[in-house]
């Protein structure tokens, strides 16, 4: 059966890999949540989607994953995943950015100090595992400790010779190819896998075009274990990825999404995101007694230009201004957008560009794990070092086009360089956590400390180069503690941290917060429950200025201060199986209310937390955040044969901060999703499966930021086959 703690209902039908005794030590390190057998035990919030769930629906979007997960905040952008928004426990969504992302317990975005917001993020279609974790040990997995951490488990390599061949075509040309193979002969094993994920699109342009994408990844695994007393493990992992996608920010007018969601306006007939990422991965792992000592060796490379439109020329009204109001004075502009008229003067060009980045991300982490006795009391010890960089490299380029009569683009100025600019960082991260166990009560003593150098540089005529430091202790403590054989307790305190982007220099202070938990476990007849109530109250809030938030773009990647804020609310999950006779019903259950709001007045003149030139107010609540989350899961099974159901309801949320009903031109609709999966196993080694998200065919709005209204994904139903060998 699928565990509880995977938030995931339904039974796989997929014949499970054996794996070797050292294969099971060295996938076990790299669980934050510490493997299945831990997960319950945790003194903080901790979810596991193992195989199964991941089985369950076959998901390649890794928003509808995390669906299931309570405590998580996020919203859509382009309707596949290609670049989420995850927030945590009601931090700030945009690009992933307050969040720890990490691949095998190693930091996977493309500059997690200098640019953290995650414009590659891996392709969930190779993992064998996703886990959250929130809460006072979320301290060891920084830069971004306030909301948690997300770490992907790559697929491990298979002690005996076994591979799989998934193929699944659907609805707008959806179309994946996932192959994979390995064994280990001796001493060493292998991987290879490839994948390949497209589909045209399900946005329709205006005068026609392309608006899908095309998504390829290779990887490789190899592995060399040396049994005896002291064991050890060499894992070496390369990948290759690469993209291409005819993505835009810009979004429609209100009336414009009532009428037809899916449309897309011409003036984004151009835009395309073109990327490549490569990594490398070497861990080594020593076991001898009770204690290990793993260490990482590190280096990730990705290049992007996503060539797109970034607003009118001239004296232009911003792109925002228009979709927000295209009548009056913005009636010409608004028609410029759309094709229907072409470009009269220079304040009715378009001025687009190509942002080309390009991002190192290298290092070298090490942790040893000992197991002691002292004073009649169970050590499991932890201590992390970490040394990090990082850099991005951005030459930002536009031109002004002009709208012609018909609704194509031609450009009608020269290419100037609007952006060169180099962000570097450099960090020393060092933890230690010592889990304290007695009878049944775990006490966790945790404490981190960031030492972080950057610079920043930016080049023309004058060229300036400013250089800034930060320093951070980050102490916290939890508790777990098993009431009676069917309930546990939890709480927790710690301090969580987010770090300040190259080139601020003092001008911006870090954001800061001290975090609360509470909760309670319940595992029995009943089925198994967790509830925990949390408080994250902000010394400072800060926000980062980028184009994805649709930020003044003059000052991309600039940080705001916001002063104190609180976020709170409650996470709550349950899971039971039902048997009845043959049958076998397995049912979930995920809520999150969540609440937050600002406690200084401040100027947001960039749009950093809102529309810009928004004086924010004490008592204003945050945008993006809503209040409630709810999934619910239930399944069916019997014999080769299972169907399962998810649903997921949001409550309405504001665009832009505020107080009391949120009006019409600032608020993003609450919906309801119902997505489902079909699997049947045909043979032994062959299982066929359908899936249908979104099968109510809700049309609903997902944000309004950058520029416009964007739509969640429509129906879609794919078909698929597995073949394992």
């Amino acid at each position: 059966m699928s565990h509880w703690w995977s938030a995931a209902v339904g039974i796989s039908l997929l014949v499970p890999t054996v794996a070797s005794a050292q294969d099971e030590v060295a996938l076990d390190k790299v669980y934050i949540t510490g493997g299945e057998d831990q997960v319950l035990k945790q003194p903080g919030s901790a979810t596991l989607i193992d195989q199964q769930a991941l089985d369950t629906f076959e998901y390649t979007d890794i928003h509808r994953i995390l669906n299931s997960v309570p405590g998580v905040n996020l919203y859509e952008e382009d309707g596949y995943g290609l670049r989420p928004n995850i927030g945590l426990r009601g931090t700030s969504p945009d690009r992933s950015k307050k969040v720890t992302l990490m691949e095998d317990g190693v930091l996977s975005g493309p500059a997690p100090y200098s640019a953290p917001a995650a414009y590659y993020f891996p392709n969930v279609s190779r993992m064998s595992a996703v886990e959250v974790f929130k809460g006072p040990s979320a301290i060891k997995y920084g830069p971004a400790t306030i909301g948690g951490a997300v770490n992907l488990v790559s697929r491990p390599i298979p002690y005996l010779a076994a591979g799989e061949l998934d193929l699944q075509y659907g609805s707008d040309n959806f179309q994946r190819y996932n192959g994979w193979y390995g064994q280990e002969v001796g001493q060493f094993g292998y991987l290879i896998e490839g994948l390949r994920v497209q589909s045209d699109g399900f946005k329709e342009l205006d005068g026609g075009g392309d608006t899908g994408f095309e998504r390829n990844d290779a990887n490789l695994k190899l592995s060399w274990t040396l049994p005896g007393e002291l064991a050890q493990r060499f894992v070496l992992k390369a990948g290759y990825s690469d993209e291409v996608s005819d993505e835009t920010y810009l979004g429609l007018t209100r009336a414009d999404f009532d009428d037809d969601p899916y449309r897309r306006y011409a003036a984004s007939q151009l835009d395309r995101m073109d990327w490549t990422h490569q990594s490398l991965h070497l861990t080594h792992q020593v076991n001898w007694a009770e204690h290990s000592l793993t260490t990482d060796v590190y280096r990730h490379t990705f290049e992007r230009d996503w060539f797109k439109i970034n607003g009118f020329g001239g004296n232009g009204p911003l792109l925002q201004t228009v979709l927000k109001d295209p009548s009056g004075v913005n009636t010409e502009f608004y028609r410029v957008l759309t094709g229907e008229q072409a470009s009269a003067n220079i304040n009715e060009q378009l001025m687009i560009g190509s942002n080309d980045r390009q991002y190192i991300s290298q290092g070298v982490q090490s942790r040893v794990n000992l197991a002691l006795q002292w004073l009649n009391l169970a050590h499991d010890i932890e201590i992390g070092v970490r040394y990090h960089q990082d850099q991005v490299e951005r030459q930002h380029s536009e031109a002004a086009y002009d709208m012609l009569q018909g609704g194509e683009l031609s450009q009608a100025g020269e290419v100037k360089t609007t952006l060169d600019n180099q962000g570097k960082a450099q960090a020393l991260a060092l933890y230690i956590q010592d889990d304290i166990r007695w009878d049944n009560t775990t006490v966790s003593l945790g404490l981190r400390s960031e030492q972080i150098d950057t610079e920043e540089t930016t080049y023309g005529a004058n060229t300036t180069k400013t250089d800034s430091n930060e320093s951070v202790l980050l102490p916290g403590v939890g508790v777990y503690s098993q009431l009676t054989e069917t309930v546990g307790v939890l709480a927790g305190v710690y301090k969580g941290y987010s770090a300040t982007t190259p080139g601020k220099n003092g001008e911006t202070d870090p954001e800061e917060s001290i975090n609360y938990e509470f909760g309670s476990r319940y595992q029995g007849a009943l089925g198994q429950a967790e509830v925990i109530a949390f408080f994250n109250d902000y010394i400072e809030l800060t926000g980062t200025c980028s184009f994805s938030n649709g930020c003044d773009n003059s000052v991309v990647d600039s940080q705001l201060n916001a002063g104190a804020a609180q976020v709170y609310g409650v996470e709550a999950g349950w899971n039971k199986y039902l048997f009845a006779g043959a049958h076998i019903i397995p049912l979930a259950l995920t809520y999150t209310y969540s609440h937050g709001e600002f406690d200084a007045n401040f100027a947001d003149d960039s749009g950093v937390f809102g529309d810009r030139a928004n004086n924010i107010v004490a008592g204003e609540e945050l945008a993006y955040l809503p209040k409630h989350r709810l999934n619910a899961q239930a399944g069916i099974e019997r014999g080769p044969l299972a169907l399962n159901l998810s649903v997921l309801y949001q409550s309405e949320m504001r665009d832009t901060p505020g107080t009391g009903s949120i009006p019409d031109d600032q608020r993003i609709d609450a919906y309801t999703v119902l997505d489902l999966s079909v699997r049947y196993r045909a043979l032994q080694d062959v299982q066929l499966y359908a899936t249908v998200d979104n099968v109510l065919a809700a049309e609903y709005e997902v944000a309004s930021k950058p520029y416009g209204y964007r739509p969640g994904k429509p129906r879609s139903a794919n078909l698929g086959v597995k073949v394992s060998f």
